[in-house]
């Protein structure tokens, strides 16, 4: 495979070839800002006539974003033609390239996959560099929805009567992946449907508590789940026809009865201790630790590979596959989740206990989803306790096995009845689980509500659940309990909106950034205690300190520019932006509390006024 093409040959080339202008889908945005750098570098100018054309698009476009006129690639668009466009760029220059476009301004835009998606922003050619995308901390294969909405981008309606979709010739590329991509169906879109604490508080005010059950089942979420349901009863009516030919014989429970005497048998010559019970949680959830289940675990999360339980151990066992690629050994009860995600295992009889190819897809797999996926509400049932092991041998000459017709049909046909028998539970409590999935999350969080006094028994809102609705926002538990605890009660402006930035920001990308105040450290550590108490009913933000203390310098110096704030962090100023301007949805949902909580309202109000300045102002 050839090397890639330098970004200054290519433009060249689809100018030469009449295929401007056009859109190159790089991986990444360091990619996107080193291909504009070869344009720096190059003797590359247009002719003057269209400098002078884009030199008077920028000057209209800055009088509506005066931002624009500070922007460092503002010289190269004007004398190239070509410009980058990704997350790390304010959204007033990213608008000013799409307008630029739409006006035949560019030749080209170095852009991520970021653009195909959700913005009317055609053009003659698309270019395909790369078969790979960088999400998070990896690359991976770009998906069939990606690839389709990219080359849906060539062509514009009214100017173009074919569109182009060009592949470069890259020693990154999978062309498998491509030619999938365009022509395969799209993934399935799947429900990212969750069931917050506000929203239960608001279907609960404006509904009968026996009335919000039919609502969720209308909800597409309930309708996804649902089609599993439909899909796993097939398989439930498979497995009863299987089960027909080991029906009832001389023992209306022949399976149950054999296996309770077979293993009396074999325990009573060799008087091994019997193993403990595992708790009710633990033995409902080994019904769904089966081969390519995603559980939670006390630090990230796996797939299991398999479960079992060796000689001499007094727990059940279970293989897991980390996301690190290493697969390790874990009693059952450590599993936090069982998630509603399977894969598909390939399963060996030895380590790693499946394929290589199968485990190597399950890696991939383990990178790539999203940081929230729902678990399965699994309830733990009270069952009849056992007999001990002496027990059952003292009773062992009142079976009828011995002397039963049936005992060589039991022998033979145990093992499989019982899978058979084991995977028809599962089933059942999976599609249990899956048509009343919904309605059981929706408990718990009422449950947990009411622990915490938002809820009455009856499920009516309290006096505190009546304002707690109006926080519609990620980590509103955190939020509420930090207002009821009065941990906003007489600080300043700038450390409340630190505060709800850190709380906001979801992004772990290192960096640098300023240092924060005494009183935001001693205010954060409060918080980090508080999110850790509640992080069995919701999951603590990341709490960063750094963005905590970019925000409180902004907020704390009105005279400091957006230049210089930029100057202060390695943080990208589209990421800037985006930190800032969520603190001001954070912040308006506390101003909404003007009525029980004016003095939280009024430091909100006067944080949202510091905020909204200078770039922040552009746009609404």
């Amino acid at each position: 495979m050839p090397p890639s093409i330098h970004p200054v040959d290519l433009i060249a080339a689809l100018r030469h070839k009449h295929l401007t202008p056009a859109i190159v889908f790089l991986t990444s945005r360091r990619a996107c800002d080193d291909a504009m750098q070869a344009f720096q570098r190059s003797q590359v100018l247009l002719p003057q006539v269209r400098q002078q054309a884009i030199a008077s698009a920028f000057e209209q476009l800055i009088a509506q974003y005066p931002s624009i006129a500070e922007h460092p690639l503002l010289p190269a668009v004007q004398r190239v033609g070509v410009a980058a466009h990704h997350a790390g760029h304010l959204p007033s220059w990213k608008i000013a390239v799409e307008e630029l476009m739409r006006q035949g301004c560019l030749d080209a835009v170095f852009a991520t996959t970021t653009l195909a998606a959700g913005v009317d922003f055609p053009a003659r050619t698309v270019v395909l560099t790369q078969s790979s995308v960088r999400k998070t901390r990896d690359f991976t294969d770009l998906t069939i929805s990606e690839i389709q909405q990219i080359a849906g981008r060539a062509g514009r309606r009214g100017k173009d009567l074919v569109g182009f979709a060009v592949v470069t010739p890259s020693p990154y590329i999978d062309l498998s992946v491509i030619t999938k991509g365009l022509t395969g169906q799209p993934e399935p879109i799947d429900s990212q449907f969750v069931i917050s604490y506000p929203m239960v508080l608001n279907l609960l005010k404006a509904h009968q508590l026996d009335q919000i059950q039919a609502i969720l089942a209308k909800s597409f979420a309930q309708f996804q789940l649902n089609r599993r349901a439909e899909a796993l009863e097939k398989k439930l009516d498979q497995l009863h026809e299987q089960m027909q030919p080991y029906g009832p014989r001389v023992c209306t429970d022949w399976i149950t009865q054999w296996q309770v005497f077979d293993h009396a048998r074999k325990q009573k010559a060799h008087r091994v201790q019997v193993r403990r019970r595992e708790p009710p949680e633990v033995l409902a959830r080994l019904h769904f630790l089966t081969p390519g289940r995603l559980v939670g675990l006390p630090k990230g999360r796996g797939i299991v590979l398999r479960q079992y339980r060796s000689r001499g151990q007094r727990s059940s066992m279970v293989t897991v596959l980390r996301p690190s690629g290493a697969v390790t050994e874990c009693p059952a009860a450590m599993m936090t989740q069982v998630l509603d995600r399977t894969f598909d295992v390939a399963e060996a009889p030895v380590y790693p206990w499946c394929i290589p190819e199968s485990l190597q897809e399950l890696t991939r797999h383990l990178s790539e989803l999203p940081s929230r996926i729902p678990a399965l509400p699994i309830l733990a049932q009270d069952e009849r306790e056992e007999l001990t092991e002496s027990q059952i041998a003292q009773t062992l000459d009142e079976f009828p096995c011995p002397t039963c017709p049936s005992r060589p049909a039991c022998q033979k046909d145990h093992a499989q009845a019982l899978r058979l028998r084991q995977e028809l539970h599962r089933h059942s409590k999976m599609i249990q689980a899956l048509r009343h999935g919904l309605w059981h999350r929706f408990q718990a969080r009422a449950e947990v509500l009411q622990e915490f006094g938002y809820l009455t028994p009856t499920c009516h809102l309290t006096e505190d659940g009546e304002w707690a609705r109006l926080i519609r926002i990620d980590h509103s538990l955190l939020i509420t309990e930090l207002i009821r605890a009065e941990a906003f009660s007489g600080i300043e402006p700038q450390i409340l909106a630190g505060v709800m930035a850190s709380i906001a920001h979801d992004d772990d990308r290192p960096g640098s950034f300023p240092r924060m105040s005494n009183g935001l450290a001693s205010l954060l550590s409060q918080v980090r205690q508080l999110a850790e108490s509640l992080a069995p009913h919701e999951d603590p933000p990341l709490l960063r300190a750094d963005v905590a203390a970019l925000t409180e310098r902004w907020i704390g110096d009105p005279t400091l520019t957006w230049i210089g704030l930029c100057r202060t962090t390695t943080m990208a100023e589209g990421d800037i932006y985006r930190l800032l301007a969520r603190t001001l949805e954070y912040l308006s949902q506390l101003h909404t509390l003007r009525s029980t909580h004016p003095g939280l309202a009024d430091r909100a109000s006067r944080a949202i006024k510091a905020l909204r300045r200078g770039v922040l102002e552009e746009l609404p």
